[in-house]
């Protein structure tokens, strides 16, 4: 079995900008990117993290998640990334979640061979998670937008994940 990485992964919910996207305010994730840097951390990013941003308000669509959404997909996370409680997912070590109206972050450790699917598999049963004990708010497909922003962390993970815990929230 490959040596586990450190991962820094971000999705939206339906309709707000993802953090590629020059139209969201992602200021503060650009500034803990940039005392990574400053620590000489190592990271590869998905997509360039947008240097200025617009600031637009999002779609009119935007779902939002409120207190009970946000701690059930806590729990619904926690669950799925145990040992063998999801046949895909098993096992993803957590080391930061925080969600909020409209994003989960999370850092976890994971093999890079399979981090996208454990992580497409995660976004969609939590999908379906929120759709079956919020069936008035979450239809499934709609909850989530496309696609997710992740950072390979290379070097001195235990100095970054300190970094980015203590520079919460990234909010949007």
């Amino acid at each position: 079995m490959s040596k586990k990485q450190l991962f820094h992964i971000i999705w939206t919910t339906y309709n707000e900008y993802p953090v590629w996207n020059k139209n969201g305010n992602w200021q503060k994730l650009v500034e803990i990117y940039t005392e990574l840097q400053k620590h000489n951390i190592s990271y590869n990013l998905s997509h360039e993290l947008p240097i200025g941003s617009v600031n637009k308000n999002s779609k009119s669509e935007w779902l939002l998640l409120n207190e009970k959404s946000i701690n059930q997909l806590k729990t619904d996370i926690e669950k799925l990334c145990q040992e063998k409680n999801d046949r895909i997912i098993d096992g993803l070590e957590i080391k930061m979640l925080n969600i909020n109206k409209s994003k989960v972050e999370i850092l976890l450790f994971s093999d890079i061979q399979s981090i996208t699917q454990k992580v497409s598999r995660l976004k969609s049963r939590t999908s379906t998670l929120l759709s079956l004990q919020y069936p008035e708010k979450f239809v499934g497909k709609g909850t989530w937008g496309k696609g997710f922003w992740c950072s390979n962390i290379l070097n001195k993970e235990n100095l970054a994940i300190s970094i980015i815990k203590n520079s919460l929230p990234v909010d949007i």
